[in-house]
């Protein structure tokens, strides 16, 4: 298997992480687009470099995360944010995922991972190896994170 079928075959497993990266840190469907092309091209330009010393869902997240970051940072500087209002959903499902969606938009980018990747299943340690904060502060981020939830959420 050529270097470039085994690189499509990975991404295309972790599909749905790239997608809910995506969706959380861009609000316009060509900011989605653009972003997503972004992070696998930077991912392609760094497979050769990957080493499975970590789990390829793991590599594949930091480096869509420092995308995300670098772009979000980068249309700051260009613009000031506007507000998007999204249209109302119909069913609670989808109420809960827009709800949910500005609870986490109130937060930091990193607090925001904290809990995405928390809610993909992935350990403190995990969190903290992509992250690059200790196991501990992790946790107590998580555990203050999840307090005001909560709090939003009513």
């Amino acid at each position: 298997m050529s270097l470039q079928d085994e690189f499509i075959e990975r991404v295309q497993a972790h599909r749905a992480l790239l997608n809910k990266l995506v969706y959380l840190y861009a609000d316009e469907i060509e900011d989605r687009k653009d972003l997503h092309q972004e992070i696998l091209l930077q991912a392609w330009r760094s497979y050769p470099t990957f080493r499975n010393e970590a789990r390829f869902s793991t590599w594949l997240y930091r480096i869509g995360l420092n995308v995300s970051l670098t772009m979000l940072d980068r249309s700051k500087r260009t613009r000031t944010q506007e507000l998007v209002d999204t249209p109302q959903s119909q069913g609670n499902e989808f109420e809960s995922d827009d709800h949910l969606r500005h609870v986490l938009r109130q937060f930091g980018p990193v607090d925001r991972t904290l809990v995405v990747m928390t809610m993909e299943g992935y350990s403190p340690d995990e969190i903290s190896e992509t992250l690059g904060i200790s196991p501990g502060n992790v946790r107590t981020k998580l555990h203050r994170l999840r307090q005001k939830i909560e709090q939003l959420w009513t």
